[in-house]
């Protein structure tokens, strides 16, 4: 009998070279699925109710808790274990730096919340310090999410909230509860603008 390997939701950024990818370690268990739509109350004398009318829609925003553990092996480890196919070296591995840090895991996440740059991959504590010399910003980057075959949506990162749960002597941290808050874009949605001035 073969086993089965659980198919893990991603989110990807688009048009951003180098890509930023989070293959989700393990997928959430629940999944939030926020739409509001705004209406306009029309009065007249006489009315029992106000009369709505139907104004514009308003943001789908989806939310979602991850886990991230790196005491389990990391892509590099894993890539060194000829014995174990391609599909479970993919269900385990996540990005460690060489002390056992989960910090590039981590950046992966906030890099959909910082000015577009291809350095992204070079913060460490802070990603301030990318940004020193750059005269011009452009927004975040556009992300898609994908959770199975029923979810493949086109958005933005609107928030992310992570706490570090365990760390090792040099309080580098081992593992993480992330909060991720995506909004819907629109598939006439033009794309995002920089501030006058920007890129």
């Amino acid at each position: 009998m073969q086993q089965q390997v659980p198919i893990r939701g991603f989110l990807s950024s688009i048009g951003l070279n180098p890509e930023i990818v989070v293959e989700f370690q393990y997928n959430p268990t629940q999944l939030s699925d926020k739409h509001a739509v705004t209406y306009a109350t029309l009065n007249a004398p006489g009315l029992l109710l106000p009369v709505r009318h139907y104004s514009q829609g308003g943001d789908r925003t989806i939310s979602f808790n991850l886990h991230i553990d790196g005491l389990f092996p990391s892509v590099d480890q894993v890539n060194k274990q000829k014995r174990l196919d391609n599909e479970v070296r993919r269900s385990v591995a996540i990005a460690v730096d060489e002390r056992g840090s989960i910090l590039p895991e981590l950046n992966k996440y906030r890099a959909f919340l910082y000015p577009r740059t291809k350095r992204w991959k070079e913060a460490r504590a802070s990603f301030v310090p990318l940004y020193a010399n750059a005269q011009q910003f452009a927004s975040p980057p556009l992300c898609r999410f994908v959770f199975g075959e029923h979810m493949a949506i086109k958005c933005l990162v609107t928030e992310i909230s992570i706490t570090e749960t365990l760390f090792n002597a040099q309080l580098l941290p081992l593992r993480a509860d992330i909060a991720v808050t995506l909004v819907e874009l629109a598939p006439y949605e033009a794309p995002t603008t920089a501030p006058p001035g920007g890129s």
